[in-house]
């Protein structure tokens, strides 16, 4: 959640000064940038924190790749946003709190996982950037980091943020009948997801060709860079020799991260599973908790057979369901293989609100061909997936809820109104909070920006000296 704004009065062109985008682009004019890269120069600083014209300008660019029309009034909002964001993470220093390895690690699988989804594939995402996986984790790092650590900033100022039914009621009756938004058809779904697993024998099959190569390059017989090239299975390093760069820890995950730590340069792991399958890994150099590691990863696949008798588990979980001998949410809680939805008994979130209602035009197009097909209740059969790491196994599909175009009302969006109740109890907290930081702490934003109709007094803030 960012800070939230008021509609500015007018274009700042209007204003009698040059506005953010004016300046942006004088800027570039004065100082020419590479192609593809954005010029940079200080626009703000919160208590000693920069805010670059790269930020915005970046910001900018990502909104008008998505169609949106970018005007001054655009800039200042994300600008607020971008000051927002360095006063929680200001605050964070203070109180000494630090990001969470692991929280990162994992969401940078996260992102990545959905990254390849959207683009194609682990292959096209490394094309798309001219950098293996590994490196692009290393480059999101520290972004990724203080996003997590503004999330848990915020999370403290808004607490555990709960409205009774009779304040969404009153809420709702405050918004004029002419200003209520028209929602557009939607559904609210669950999943359920089976993976093929490796036999035993696939699986020590593995583990033992593995060993072999290490005892191989142990012994001086075999070369560790050449074993990468001609049979890893990660597709990000083997052409590199199996090397990944310098990475800090958090990247990769705990389990790579702890055999690294172990290891002194030059040394040869064992052998060791990760969820992507078994690797050794080579120390090249170490220093603090950033290491640069080369690996070699075989990955126990699943036969024909075993995707087969995956299919099969999840018709015999269905045909229960079904039947009425087990509860369809037991079912996601218990058998679930899916990370996203086991902990939600298989409903399935939209990502960016957080809420289980998706418009129907923000589904995916192999979803919304299933969905579209059932009457609520209805469960599909089961489907074949890949994920992008080249998992495979079955799932299936069942509509708990769908809901026609129409305007909002209390009764059918009752979980939409709440939400939204609660996001402006939240933001009463947020806007508390900013306006008492503001009054200790110093910032400075450039003249170009001093037309900005912001929702909070930057600009009586920035008069403070350091």
């Amino acid at each position: 959640m960012s800070v939230s704004r008021k509609a500015a009065a007018a274009l700042l062109g209007l204003l009698g000064c040059a506005g953010p985008l004016q300046a942006i682009a004088q800027a570039q004019e004065q100082k020419p940038a590479p192609p593809g890269r954005y010029i940079d120069g200080v626009i703000a600083n919160v208590a000693g924190r920069i805010i670059l014209y790269s930020d915005l300008a970046g910001r900018l660019e990502q909104a008008r790749q998505n169609g949106e029309a970018v005007t001054d009034t655009m800039a200042c909002n994300e600008l607020e946003d971008l000051l927002y964001q360095q006063l929680l993470l200001e605050q964070a220093r203070i109180d000494s709190v630090i990001p969470d390895e692991a929280q990162i690690g994992a969401e940078l699988d996260r992102r990545i996982s959905y990254f390849e989804q959207q683009i194609g594939g682990r292959d096209k995402l490394e094309k798309f950037y001219g950098k293996s996986v590994t490196e692009i984790k290393a480059d999101f790092h520290d972004q990724v980091a203080d996003q997590l650590l503004s999330q848990q900033m915020q999370q403290t100022i808004i607490g555990d943020a709960r409205v009774t039914p009779k304040e969404v009621e009153r809420f709702f009756k405050e918004i004029p009948a002419d200003s209520l938004p028209f929602i557009n058809a939607g559904v609210e779904f669950a999943r359920i997801s089976i993976y093929a697993k490796p036999t035993d024998e696939e699986d020590r099959r593995v583990k033992l060709k593995l060993e072999e190569y290490r005892n191989a390059i142990v012994k001086g017989e075999k070369d560790f860079c050449t074993m990468a090239i001609l049979y890893s299975e990660d597709p990000g390093s083997a052409a590199q020799c199996g090397e990944l760069g310098m990475v800090p820890q958090g990247v990769m995950v705990p389990e790579f991260d702890a055999v690294a730590m172990s290891l002194k340069d030059g040394e040869i792991s064992p052998v060791f599973r990760t969820k992507y399958g078994y690797h050794i890994m080579e120390m090249i150099d170490r220093k603090g908790d950033q290491y640069n590691a080369r690996h070699i990863l075989l990955t126990p696949k699943p036969s024909p057979a075993d995707v087969t008798a995956a299919k099969n588990r999840l018709d015999s979980l269905m045909t229960q369901v079904r039947d009425g001998k087990l509860d369809f949410s037991k079912a996601a809680s218990e058998y679930n293989e899916d990370e996203e939805t086991k902990g939600t008994n298989g409903l399935v979130l939209e990502p960016n609100s957080n809420s289980a209602h998706w418009a129907i035009g923000d589904l995916d197009q192999r979803t919304f061909l299933v969905i579209d097909k059932l009457a609520t209740g209805q469960i599909s059969e089961p489907m074949a997936f890949e994920d992008p790491d080249g998992k495979k196994g079955y799932r299936v599909l069942r509509l708990l809820k769908h809901t026609e175009p129409h305007r909002m009302d209390l009764v059918h969006d009752y979980p939409l109104v709440q939400q939204a109740a609660e996001a402006k109890l939240r933001q009463r907290s947020v806007d508390s909070w900013v306006k008492e930081k503001l009054a200790s702490t110093y910032v400075n934003i450039i003249p170009a920006y001093h037309g900005c109709a912001f929702e909070h007094p930057w600009l009586g803030a920035s008069v403070q000296q350091p």
